[in-house]
């Protein structure tokens, strides 16, 4: 089932399966609810102006490139290319970007669909960029789908920043983690990749259930498409995608309006500054092709 209704001016969508129910609106794509048995999950805003104004993507699809390049600049067919710089004097998600465009919107079937027109030079990319988000619901599970089309050679790498709370405590690194992880990619102190990827173990080691216990703002590479399980409480969550990584984060710079690590964000995507390394998985999208990834977090309970 799927209601429509105003969020301050904007088309909110409230998609309902099962004991799940998720509220998207048009605002940056963004989850601004997720409700699985009677219980609210996510970290969100009350109001439009909030979203506009934050700074922690909450719940919104970020792009065009999630997560980080280095420098805020990279090479592409021989052309240099300067980006919007918003993170010391990195590009982290974009500034301006995905999570604050008005997103076109529409009903197919059993899924919301929203649709973002990209110009060239949008933040400092390259060639005109549609992009697609289709969300949609089956049992306990939330699918994302995310893709894109190009006129030209660009970069195309987006995620969702959904904001997880399982149980409403105010430190949720107290969660038990489970990833499916090969390795973790090593960084400097401005959270750029080094370019070594890490054995995952010691901190950095959840193949076994364990609770996350410190600060965690990483990427980790992963073995398949289960990539990894959060539990607390009497609840579960199971996150599949078939993006190469995904970037764990507990929220430790959510700030004084959310507060510190009160929510964690498992963001499915290409490997961080990406365009810096050449054995990094590729995130140019070529004319003509058609990108594809998904996303999918499924809820249940353990007792």
């Amino acid at each position: 089932m799927i209601q429509k209704s105003d969020f301050d001016g904007y088309a909110l969508y409230t998609l309902t399966s099962g004991e799940l129910t998720v509220s998207v609106t048009e605002l940056g794509a963004t989850v601004t609810k997720l409700v699985f048995a009677g219980k609210t999950l996510s970290l969100g805003y009350e109001t439009a102006a909030e979203y506009l104004a934050g700074r922690a993507y909450l719940g919104a699809i970020v792009g065009r490139y999630a997560n980080r390049i280095g420098g805020g600049s990279f090479e592409l067919g021989g052309r240099h290319y300067e980006l919007t710089k918003n993170e010391n004097g990195n590009t982290l998600h974009g500034a301006d970007a995905f999570n604050t465009r008005r997103w076109q919107s529409a009903v197919e079937g059993e899924s919301v669909v929203f649709t973002l027109f990209s110009p060239d030079g949008d933040e400092g990319f390259p060639g005109d960029l549609t992009a697609r988000v289709r969300y949609s619901l089956a049992d306990s599970a939330l699918r994302i789908d995310f893709e894109g089309d190009a006129a030209s050679d660009t970069l195309y790498a987006p995620t969702s920043h959904m904001y997880f709370n399982l149980d409403g405590s105010r430190d949720i690194r107290g969660h038990v983690l489970q990833l499916d992880a090969k390795g973790v990619l090593e960084v400097d102190g401005a959270l750029i990749p080094t370019g070594r990827v890490l054995p995952a173990e010691g901190d950095f080691g959840y193949a076994a259930p364990r609770a996350i216990g410190h600060d965690l703002d990483h990427c980790f590479v992963l073995n398949g498409e289960t990539a990894c399980v959060i539990s607390a409480g009497d609840l579960r969550l199971t996150v599949t995608t078939d993006y190469p990584a995904v970037q764990v984060y507990t929220g430790a710079f959510l700030g004084d309006a959310i507060g510190a690590n009160r929510g964690f964000a498992v963001e499915p995507e290409f490997y961080p500054d990406s365009p810096h390394h050449a054995d990094f998985p590729s995130t140019v999208l070529r004319a003509g092709e058609h990108y594809h990834k998904y996303a999918e977090y499924r809820f249940d309970t353990l007792n």
